[in-house]
Order: structure tokens, then sequence, then C-alpha cells
């Protein structure tokens, strides 16, 4: 059985977004070329970050997280790179869907300088509308209890939490698409 792949150029624009905040982002798929500025990226994110968003404690994004990063096949698991006006990459959006294709969680980083300049939440948005093309039925996201800003930013965006089963310092949230 063969597959077909959609047709991703990697230099080619995937978006142009506004944040909330007039910046202007500029989101392309990740690829192999990547590797450098997105080690960069995840080792620039603070402890806290990078806790959050791998859910264990690291200082630097090991070979293996690389890899799963920038080795997408740009329809079930697609990772977006996100650039201001000046070239810089200040994000990644990561939506990876389950192997029946119906469900897709969303993990997204932010560099440490461009937050707070609605960067997170316009990725989120912007994720919800990919799922939601790509026909997805649900996006959720798995976070720490303590990720204030990111439960915020989703319930902003009609997420609802709920607990993680078997860890309480975890919350599930999640978004009807359709």
């Amino acid at each position: 059985m063969t597959t077909t792949q959609p047709d991703v150029s990697l230099s080619e624009p995937h978006a142009e977004l506004t944040t909330h905040s007039g910046l202007h982002l500029t989101l392309r798929p990740v690829g192999p070329a990547d590797a450098a500025i997105v080690r960069r990226l995840y080792d620039g994110l603070s402890p806290e970050d990078l806790r959050f968003r791998f859910l264990s404690a690291k200082r630097h994004l090991a070979s293996a997280d690389l890899t799963r990063l920038i080795e997408v096949d740009h329809r079930g698991h697609e990772h977006l790179l996100a650039f201001d006006p000046q070239g810089d990459l200040v994000g990644s959006v990561m939506v990876a869907a389950d192997p029946a294709m119906e469900q897709a969680e969303v993990a997204i980083a932010v560099a440490a300088p461009a937050k707070g300049r609605g960067i997170g939440w316009t990725l989120l948005r912007h994720a919800a509308d990919l799922a939601r093309e790509r026909g997805f039925r649900k996006l959720t996201a798995v976070e720490s209890r303590d990720s204030h800003e990111a439960l915020e930013v989703e319930r902003d965006l009609g997420f609802t939490a709920k607990a993680m089963p078997g860890d309480s310092t975890l919350v599930l949230v999640e978004v009807a698409l359709r």
C-alpha cells in the first residue's frame, strides 16, 4: 500500500499571521535543514518552559527529541516554524494526529525574548484551524497544572480543562473541532 505525501514546499510560507500586539509572523513547515535553528529555539527556552513542553526535566534538547521535531510527514504530524519580520525564529507549533486521524495533540514553543506579544495565542488558534482543515475532530494538549499562562490562552480559545488521570500535576485540555 502506498501513501501519498502532501506536496509541501519547505521554503514557501504556510501562513502569514498577525498577533493581537500587531506582530507579523510568517509560518513555514520545518525541514531537515532547520535542525540548528530548532535546537537554538529549544535550548533558549527556560527550564520551566522546557518542562512544560516535554513534561520532564531537561536542560537541553536531546538528539532524539530534535529528530522528532524535524522529521515530520506534514500531514498527520505537522511542525511549523514562526518567524518575525526580521527573520528570527520566535516560535513553533506542532500538531500530531492519532493513527486514525481523528484527534490531534498540539504543542507550542515561544522564544523567551518574544513572549508577551501574543505569539502563543496566535499559534494555538492557527493550530486549531489547521487541525479543523485536516478533518480532525478534536484538538488536545497536555499541560502542567502550574502552566497558568498556557491554560488561560487555551481557555480563551474554547478549550476545556480536566484532570489528567493518574497524574495530579497535569491537565488535559481539549476542544471539539466539528
